[in-house]
């Protein structure tokens, strides 16, 4: 049985948190310890612990407590620490535990909501005239219908109302906010159709830009939220894709300092 002097980790796989023991004049017996291999969640409560975890098991470790609605933050094995940023954000805590971003609709009572949204997302479940709205802080705002809204269809993260005619109205739950759109399966009879969005602001004061985008600005000034201009499009042409959202990214590497973690954003 061979002894030898070394610095010993004792890594607790409920809680991510590791122990270094003193190297100095320390004789421990040889034991091949688990803690060493790449096994568990690769992720630690603390950054000086996700350091240790990352050098010791040769991979990288995500530290919990740097965690931000837009950001994920690693320690390396090479001792460096890294964050990726996001284009909008991935994930939001919800009664103090972070979740994923889920759009995904249900019924929770007078409302269709999203499951974990950055925001507060409402869609229409009929019978009114309040087809979605989303609020964030004491701002909000929202789009109404002109006649009273029949029970929608549910899939996933999009309503979709039958009005009649082929026409069909349908509202997309976001991470930040909601989506619509009128799909046409005929062509109308008459005249040229038309349709009206009634808007509900709060906090907040909507304007056109030159482009033909909506802004949405607060008492401030300060732009809030944007909407793209209104298009249409029919069968004969190919509505051009839109690039994936929210998915791109930015590194930044950093030595980790021995003090509380660091937050990035």
């Amino acid at each position: 049985m061979m002894l030898f002097a070394a610095e010993a980790a004792l890594v607790s796989q409920d809680t991510g948190v590791a122990f270094a023991t003193p190297a100095s004049g320390a004789t421990v017996e040889s034991v091949q310890s688990d803690t060493t291999k790449a096994s568990g969640p690769a992720e630690a409560q603390d950054e000086a612990s996700a350091v240790l975890m990352a050098r010791l098991q040769d991979r990288k470790i995500e530290v919990l407590s740097a965690r931000t609605t837009d950001s994920t933050t690693y320690a390396l094995p090479s001792g460096e620490l890294e964050t990726e940023a996001y284009a909008g954000p991935v994930r939001v805590k919800q009664d103090g535990v972070w979740k994923d971003i889920d759009t995904s609709l249900s019924d929770t009572g007078s409302d269709l909501t999203p499951a974990a949204a950055a925001a507060d997302v409402t869609v229409s479940d009929g019978g009114d005239t309040q087809l979605a709205s989303v609020t964030k802080d004491k701002e909000s705002f929202g789009l109404g219908w002109e006649d009273k809204l029949p029970t929608p269809t549910v899939k996933d993260s999009t309503a979709s109302y039958g009005l009649g005619s082929g026409q069909t109205l349908s509202v997309t739950a976001l991470a930040q906010g909601f989506s619509e759109n009128v799909k046409l399966t005929q062509q109308p009879d008459g005249d040229a159709v038309s349709y009206r969005f009634p808007l509900n602001l709060d906090g907040l004061k909507l304007s056109q830009a030159d482009s033909g985008h909506l802004l949405l600005k607060n008492s401030d000034g300060d732009l809030v939220a944007e909407a793209p201009a209104p298009m249409m499009w029919d069968a004969s042409k190919e509505r051009r894709p839109a690039s994936p959202p929210t998915r791109s990214r930015w590194r930044r590497r950093s030595r980790p300092r021995t003090t509380a973690p660091r937050l990035w954003s």
